[in-house]
């Protein structure tokens, strides 16, 4: 690899993705169209265009899933304040329901609680469901302080029919295990990781948790989408989590205790629950998938193709989902020698199966990931301030295997904001180099977590105007604006010095991190 400055000027005069996201770069804070399908849109691509279309080439990403066309404007929200007001709003203009489904909520966040507070009064008819993890939820601060003791005097005011926290709990961590892991520690087993937003018929998608940091200077991505039909599929999704999820009961004060109704309790009979678990998810997905196919679709449909990742109870959607796409971007590039796919991560974890893929895939690939100083770990204590150098001596070791498979057409950016950390996942796909066709949006960081331990959900939208699908590359550039391109020399000066022990805990970080 070269020199950053080097590699970038190589970049832009091959023409490729980079150079297209930095020539006049402009990003607004939030921008909104209306991306509709226009009455007089032909029904049958062929007829209107000489060449493929994204909605022909992507086509299989639809079949057996919901696809949802979106007609309504769709903003795109660029920082984290005004993500969070983006909340706030929704939650005060709510009339009949507000779903909520992050990690957790940061027990500092009083204002958002007290405007769910007023919202329920205001409004007798609202229905407010929160669906957090449990283990990240009950998690104490020095102050003994939790998400769950946050949102237990909200349900017992309002009372528990219409305010309904749901708190899933992975089986992987059950008996002994169970006992012998602390906080914190025990969440490496699994984890609700989907972050999900909903204000009646208005979906806040993002990647972003409940808390300060994100709120301010943590940099995520957040798409606001209105569609009723998109609205009510996530609510299903939510209402189906919940039936095998421990229910938040307030007792005195703050005070609660968790019950699961008519459900094996995961800790204890995990077999059992997994089992149960899976037909009530397979069971949901399939009528989605049924009761939101879409027959006919042209060109300026904006589709919005929402899929999820539960393997520890064995849904694998998502995964099959990647794969198709892999599968189709490495066959156009090979037919068309024109295929540019952007992807990031808050962490340089990819599993086996993204690294392998990218490899193999005949696309240009640009990575995206968080510089140590951008890192979550990086001002952290103990064994875990090390976990950025960990993230890097990664990042190098993928780079020694792009520079021995020949793949000058791959390369590493990381993402440096002074006094920022960096929490961004997602792909945009560019089949012409231009404009990308498709983005994806949502909870996974496309490691060995999100693959085989947690619950994932993310949207793939395939944008149906060019308005649109500048509005995603101008979110693209946003990110790269504060990005820098990294070589295999430059990361192994790096590392130099890093304790042996260190590598030891590669196949820790791995797949718990």
């Amino acid at each position: 690899m070269m020199a950053a400055s080097t590699s970038r000027l190589a970049i832009a005069r091959a023409g490729g993705i980079m150079a297209h996201m930095r020539q006049g770069y402009t990003m607004p804070l939030i921008m909104a169209r209306s991306y509709g399908s226009s009455p007089a849109a032909a029904t049958c691509e062929a007829t209107a265009h000489a060449g493929p279309t994204a909605h022909s080439v992507f086509q299989s990403l639809a079949t057996n899933r919901p696809v949802f066309k979106i007609t309504k404007p769709i903003d795109i929200i660029r920082e984290p304040a005004d993500f969070y007001q983006a909340l706030l709003r929704g939650i005060s203009r709510a009339k009949h329901r507000i779903c909520l489904s992050s990690l957790y909520i940061g027990s500092e966040e009083t204002e958002l609680v007290s405007k769910l507070d007023q919202a329920l009064t205001r409004s007798p008819a609202l229905q407010v469901h929160i669906l957090v993890d449990c283990l990240r939820g009950t998690r104490t601060n020095r102050a003994g302080e939790s998400t769950a003791t946050l949102l237990a005097p909200l349900v017992s005011k309002h009372g528990r029919d219409r305010v309904v926290v749901s708190m899933y709990h992975t089986p992987a961590l059950s008996g002994v295990n169970k006992r012998a892991w602390p906080q914190r520690f025990n969440e490496t087993f699994g984890l609700q990781h989907i972050k999900a937003y909903l204000f009646d018929d208005e979906l806040i998608m993002s990647g972003a948790n409940l808390s300060r940091d994100y709120f301010t200077n943590r940099q995520d991505r957040y798409m606001r989408l209105r569609d009723e039909k998109l609205c009510g599929y996530f609510v299903g999704l939510l209402q189906a989590i919940a039936k095998f999820s421990f229910e938040l009961v307030p007792s005195r004060g703050s005070g609660f205790h968790l019950a699961i109704h008519q459900f094996p309790d995961p800790s204890k009979d995990p077999r059992g629950f997994v089992q149960e678990a899976n037909e009530v998810m397979a069971s949901f997905l399939h009528r989605a998938s049924v009761e939101n196919s879409v027959q006919k679709i042209s060109h300026t449909d904006t589709l919005a193709i929402p899929t999820v990742q539960m393997s520890q109870l064995g849904i694998t959607q998502d995964e099959q989902h990647m794969a198709e796409f892999f599968q189709i971007t490495d066959q156009f590039a090979r037919q068309h020698q024109a295929c540019r796919n952007f992807m990031t991560s808050a962490y340089f974890n990819f599993s086996d199966f993204h690294k392998h893929n990218v490899l193999a895939n005949r696309s240009r690939w640009d990575l995206l990931v968080a510089s140590p100083e951008a890192n979550g770990f990086f001002t952290a204590s103990g064994i875990s301030k090390y976990i950025p150098n960990m993230y890097s001596i990664i990042e190098y070791q993928f780079l020694r295997m792009v520079r021995k498979h020949g793949r000058s057409d791959i390369a590493v950016e990381e993402y440096s904001r002074q006094g920022w950390t960096y929490h961004g996942k997602g792909v945009w796909c560019y089949l012409d180099q231009k404009l990308p066709q498709l983005t994806m949006i949502g909870s996974p960081n496309y490691g060995y977590r999100s693959i085989y331990c947690d619950l994932e959900a993310q949207v793939t939208l395939i944008p149906g105007s060019d308005a649109l699908q500048n509005d995603v590359h101008q979110e693209a550039l946003g990110l790269l604006s504060h990005s820098k391109m990294v070589s295999e020399a430059e990361l192994k000066q790096r590392i130099r010095g890093s304790p042996m022990w260190l590598y030891g805990l590669k196949p820790f970080i791995l797949k718990k991190m």
